[in-house]
């Protein structure tokens, strides 16, 4: 693995700029067919192949920062082609309609990480490499006319033809909400229960620019035997107000009605100087009670308030992307960084023992204090299913409607 973030600088006086990775280093396409296994709640797993199976088409674009981690846009649209004639397939038990209003498009993004490059390090002849990616998108059924969430995790197989060409095969599951079948037999109600697909794809890597398109260190290393994996880890430590809008809820009674404040703690790591990841769990609306709240629903019969039920738990999964050095490079000595992300994971309303899909993006920025420590904040919006906010803006028992949240961080950093 390359030496991320240092820079050799010619003097105390002279700034050196780098980047870790050329931004037209380590491009790539895909294309290739899936097979899609829909498994709605409450259906049997025995009759999955008969009724919940369709094949579809996908196509990616990726980019490998670094020999470990990848971020991946892939498309894929489902019994769009070939009619699959399956009774799951909303509108439920009507074969054929679904691929007769244009079947279900899925957008998500993929965070790669390369098994073998982490374990046993890079190769450039290696003919077979593995991975795990996690997944966070969003689905639309043009069945029923209903999108939904969309989160999963995968295992990936790349498989060098040549330099330019490759053959990809993953495996994935992906979680959605009752929204995607739009049948009240698939309603999780509190969203205790989960409808979800799994996909096969098959296909084809085109390496942008062959030999040209890998990373310019190709160098074999271990990152776990070469200590270099164990760098450039963090800690973030803050507290947070989020702003829950339920759909047909007017914003403007966000405030007191869906205000709340909460903790957040994080670990995260910067694979290079411009992508990393960050894991975060977002403790909300159980230290400080906003007694006007209305929008965040609780057990009647077990609780007071949804303060009184403990509140809620958000427990996120963030890609994040360095703006700053992606666009002018990464330089040892500058004090602040400004970055975006993509964020996938899941809420639960305790009170109500509510499990639900979230997805979402936002912004932020970091200003060193000194070596270790720094000053965060930022922002983001998520989506996320009806049960979550079930009592208080149910949109039936398919869960169809879509539910925002707004949240405002900020706190310390500490880089390990």
């Amino acid at each position: 693995m390359m030496a991320l973030l240092h820079v050799d600088a010619q003097s105390d006086s002279v700034e050196v700029r780098q980047r870790a990775v050329p931004v037209d280093d380590g491009w790539f396409l895909q294309f290739g067919a899936d097979w899609t296994l829909q498994k709605p709640y409450g259906h049997p797993f025995s009759e999955m192949i008969q009724n919940g199976s369709s094949v579809g088409v996908d196509v990616a674009i990726g980019k490998h920062f670094t020999h470990e981690m990848g971020l991946r846009v892939k498309a894929s649209w489902g019994n769009g082609i070939i009619d699959s004639r399956a009774n799951w397939l909303a509108p439920f038990d009507q074969p054929g309609e679904n691929h007769r209003k244009g079947g279900f498009l899925s957008v998500q993004g993929d965070i790669v990480f390369d098994l073998h490059n982490i374990v046993s390090g890079y190769k450039a002849d290696r003919m077979w490499n593995t991975g795990v990616f996690l997944r966070g998108g969003g689905v639309y059924n043009f069945g029923v006319n209903k999108g939904s969430p969309l989160i999963g995790l995968g295992w990936t197989n790349a498989f060098r033809l040549s330099d330019t060409w490759g053959v990809y095969a993953d495996v994935a599951y992906n979680g959605i909400s009752s929204g995607f079948t739009m049948d009240p037999s698939t309603a999780t109600g509190t969203g205790s229960g989960s409808n979800m697909y799994f996909t096969i794809d098959v296909g084809l890597t085109y390496n942008i620019g062959g030999e040209k398109h890998k990373l310019k260190d190709d160098v074999a290393k271990n990152s776990l035997s070469d200590k270099s994996f164990w760098k450039n880890w963090f800690l973030q430590f803050g507290a947070d107000m989020t702003l829950y809008n339920p759909c047909e809820k007017n914003f403007s009674d966000v405030f007191p009605k869906g205000v709340t404040t909460g903790l957040d703690v994080a670990l995260g790591k910067w694979f290079s100087p411009e992508i990393g990841c960050r894991g975060k769990l977002n403790l909300e609306n159980f230290l400080f009670e906003n007694k006007k709240l209305e929008w965040l629903p609780y057990d009647e019969e077990k609780h007071v308030s949804n303060y009184d039920g403990g509140g809620c738990v958000m427990a996120y999964f963030d890609m994040m992307l360095s703006v700053k050095h992606l666009l002018t490079g990464y330089c040892e000595r500058e004090r602040w960084d400004m970055y975006c992300f993509g964020r996938m994971g899941l809420g639960k309303n305790r009170s109500i023992d509510s499990l639900s899909p979230v997805v979402g993006a936002g912004i932020g920025a970091t200003y060193r204090i000194d070596r270790r420590w720094s000053i965060y904040a930022d922002t983001a919006y998520e989506g996320i299913t009806s049960e979550f906010f079930e009592g208080v803006s149910w949109s039936g028992a398919t869960g169809g409607k879509f539910n925002g949240i707004f949240d405002f961080n900020v706190g310390v950093q500490l880089d390990i």
